[in-house]
This record gives structure tokens, sequence and C-alpha cells, in this order.
């Protein structure tokens, strides 16, 4: 009986583990931003592809930058900045 009970909680850990796991994990296209809000503050721009969260804590939201107006001959730190600007005012 002691058995059955440390594998049940075993499974438990390692289904706990992997739902966190699987919520941490956020993918950005190419032709996107991803804006990391904590607590409904803002933190900063991702870029992608990978992005790496706080399961329900963070919030991410995806912009496309063709939506950013004059964004067709701007660098990329320009972009950032002007993303950061939008999003904390």
């Amino acid at each position: 009986m002691n058995v059955y009970r440390s594998l049940f909680l075993y499974a438990l850990v390692i289904a706990l583990l992997l739902i966190v796991a699987y919520r941490s994990i956020r993918f950005v296209k190419p032709n996107e931003r991803a804006v990391v809000f904590r607590l409904g503050k803002f933190v900063g721009v991702q870029p992608g592809p990978l992005v790496i969260i706080i399961p329900y804590v963070d919030h991410v939201v995806r912009v496309r930058l063709q939506q950013i107006e004059g964004s067709d001959g701007m660098s990329e730190e320009e972009l950032q900045q002007r993303i950061t600007k939008i999003y904390e005012s």
C-alpha cells in the first residue's frame, strides 16, 4: 500500500512539473515580438522565437511588426524602443 502511495505522489509531482513547463513556454513568429507583462505591469519586449515566462504571473501579448507605423525602415533597436514606449504609456 505504501508503494502505491509513493508512486502516486511521484506521478502527481511529475504531472504538475510538466504542466508548469508547458505553460511557461511561448513561441513567437519571426515577424512578431512578445510584449511581457508581469502582474499587469510592463516588463519588456522579447524577440522570438522562444519566450520563457513565469506561468500564471506573466502575460504575453504578441505584436506584429507590420502593426507599428513606420516600422519598414527602422533598425531592430529603434523598433524595440518604439514598442517599449507604446506599452509603457
